[in-house]
C-alpha cells in the first residue's frame, strides 16, 4: 500500500515540509434552505450518513493522522470544515462538531447564516470552533439576486450574532462578472458588518452554476480581481484568497527544475472532500468519487486512489499547466479546469486552467 512517506519524499519536498496541514471538507447534507444561482450541487439527494457514522469516520481519520505521524516522521495539523447544503439542517450537527473537537481536530463551519441564532452563536464559541464562514456576494440587491430574497440581511445578522458571542467569523465571496467590479464595496460591507475577514474564490461553472458560463471571468479579469483583493489586505482585517492563481501574485516561482508539490490546489495533495453519503472526492466542485467510506477507509482511499495519485504527478497535466514553472505552487484550479472542459464536451481533470493569465506568456 502506498504510504504518506512516498508522498512526502517524492512529491511534497521531502524534509522541507515538517508540518503537513491537512483538511477535510465534510458535506454533512445536501439539503439547503436557499437555491443559489451558482450552487455546484445537483438535484440528487443521497442517503446521508448518520451522526454516528460521521463520528466513526472522524475517528478513522484521526487514526490515519496519528499513523502518518508515527510512521512517516511528519507532524500533521488536521482540520475539518463542516458544510452542506446548509450544515445547520443536519440532524446531529452539534454532535459531530463536538466529536471532532474532542478528537483534537480544528473545526470550521461554512454556512449561509440564515439559521444562526444567538444560541447557535454561543454553542460555536463554547465548542471553540476556529472559524465560521458566512457567504456574502456583494451589496444587498446583488446578494439577494444570487442567493434569495432576504438572505443578505440574514447573513449580516448572523455575522453580528457570531461576532458578539466571541467567534471568528469571515465572509466568503464567489467571484464572477456579477460582483467582481464591486470587490472594494463588498470588503467595506463585510468590515462594517462585523466580519473579521473576507475571502474570495472563483465561480466554478458546475451544478446550477453551469448556467452562468457567460459570467465566468476572463483571465485578465481574474488577474485584475485578485490584484484588487491583495491590495485591500490590511492588518486587522485580512482580505485574502486561497485560489492557486492568486498565490502566483504573491511571490516568485519555485526553481525551474522543481517537480515537487509545495502548495496551491489542494486536490489530491493536502485535502479531500467527503460527501453526505460517504463518497470521497478530490474536491466537491470536481464531483468525481474516488471511493466511499461505507466500503473503504479514508486512509486506504487516500493512499491507493489512482485519481488522487495522478493529481500529485506533474506528468498527468496537459498543456501549459504541466510545463509551467508555477506548477509546484499552483497547478491551477482543477475544479475550474474540469468544469470548463466538460462544458465544452470533453471533460479533462488535467486540462489547463482556462482563467490563467500566464497561458500564452
Amino acid at each position: 500500500m502506498l504510504q504518506l512517506k512516498e508522498v512526502k519524499e517524492t512529491i511534497i519536498a521531502g524534509s522541507a515540509i515538517q508540518t503537513f496541514d491537512f483538511f477535510i471538507q465534510w458535506h454533512l447534507t445536501e439539503r439547503c434552505n436557499l437555491r443559489c444561482r451558482h450552487c455546484y450541487q445537483g438535484p440528487r439527494r443521497p442517503l446521508e450518513m448518520t451522526a454516528g457514522e460521521v463520528c466513526d469516520e472522524i475517528d478513522g481519520a484521526v487514526r490515519m493522522f496519528r499513523a502518518w505521524e508515527s510512521e512517516q516522521d511528519v507532524r500533521v495539523s488536521p482540520s475539518i470544515h463542516f458544510t452542506g447544503g446548509e450544515p445547520l439542517l443536519y440532524r446531529g450537527f452539534w454532535d459531530v462538531v463536538r466529536h471532532a473537537r474532542v478528537s483534537g481536530c480544528r473545526v470550521a463551519v461554512m454556512t449561509n447564516g440564515c439559521l444562526v441564532t444567538d444560541e447557535e452563536a454561543r454553542r460555536f464559541r463554547d465548542l471553540d470552533v476556529s472559524e465560521i464562514q458566512v457567504s456574502l456576494e456583494g451589496p444587498p440587491a446583488l446578494h439577494d439576486s444570487i442567493r434569495g430574497e432576504g438572505s443578505f440581511l440574514s447573513a449580516l445578522r448572523a455575522a453580528e450574532r457570531l461576532a458578539r458571542a466571541g467567534n471568528c467569523v469571515s465572509a466568503n465571496v464567489t467571484l464572477s462578472r456579477l460582483n467582481a467590479p464591486l470587490i472594494e464595496e463588498t470588503v467595506k460591507i463585510a468590515r462594517d458588518a462585523g466580519f473579521g475577514s473576507i475571502g474570495f474564490s472563483r465561480l466554478v461553472p458546475c451544478g446550477s452554476g453551469g448556467a452562468l458560463l457567460e459570467s465566468v471571468l476572463s483571465p485578465g479579469e481574474v488577474r485584475g480581481a485578485y490584484e484588487k483583493v491583495l491590495s485591500l489586505d490590511a492588518p486587522g482585517f485580512p482580505v485574502v484568497s486561497g485560489d492557486p492563481l492568486a498565490g502566483t501574485l504573491r511571490g516568485g516561482a519555485p526553481p525551474a527544475d522543481c517537480g515537487l508539490t509545495l502548495s496551491g490546489c489542494s486536490a489530491g495533495f493536502s485535502g479531500v472532500t467527503i460527501a453526505s453519503d460517504g463518497a470521497v472526492m478530490p474536491c466537491r466542485r470536481i464531483g468525481i468519487s474516488v471511493g466511499n467510506l461505507r466500503r473503504k477507509s479514508l486512509r486506504d482511499i487516500w493512499a491507493t486512489s489512482r485519481t488522487l495519485w495522478r493529481l500529485r504527478d506533474r506528468s498527468s497535466y496537459r498543456g501549459h499547466c504541466g510545463s509551467c514553472s508555477y506548477w509546484p505552487s499552483c497547478r491551477g484550479c482543477r475544479a475550474v479546469a474540469y468544469a470548463w472542459s466538460r462544458a465544452r464536451g470533453r471533460a479533462d481533470l488535467f486540462a489547463d486552467d482556462p482563467q490563467c493569465w500566464r497561458i500564452g506568456d
